[in-house]
């Protein structure tokens, strides 16, 4: 439960700091069309960590990592983005790889309480 939740706080800056990002006036159009979408994915994340936090209380355990999946997703599909379009550097490239190493720990802790090995 704890690394669902360090992984919801990571989600819940990253969104903030996108939103701050987004408010630079002097941005690229493309770099700012990708950290619109960027914060839409991670908009869309903390629903699913909170889906993924209820599931794992109530021990649906393949239903929590359906939802830690697509936090993973978003992170990627968010970095994928900005390597669209040669030479843009994406701001986000430390925020999405956290991300997406948290959720990977998420599901391995996951997978430990499943198959019931320590």
């Amino acid at each position: 439960m704890i690394s669902i939740r360090l992984t919801r706080y990571n989600v819940t800056d990253t969104r903030c700091h996108i939103k701050h990002l987004l408010k630079v006036n002097k941005l690229d159009p493309y770099v700012k069309a990708c950290l619109r979408d960027c914060f839409d994915l991670y908009s869309d994340a903390i629903p699913s960590l909170k889906e993924a936090m209820k599931y794992y209380s109530s021990k649906r355990y393949d239903d929590a990592n359906v939802q830690i999946s697509s936090v993973m997703d978003a992170a990627t599909t968010c970095e994928d983005g900005f390597n669209e379009k040669e030479g843009v550097v994406s701001p986000l490239t430390k925020r999405n790889n956290l991300t997406f190493e948290l959720s990977a720990m998420v599901l391995s802790i996951m997978d430990m309480l499943q198959t019931g090995s320590h």
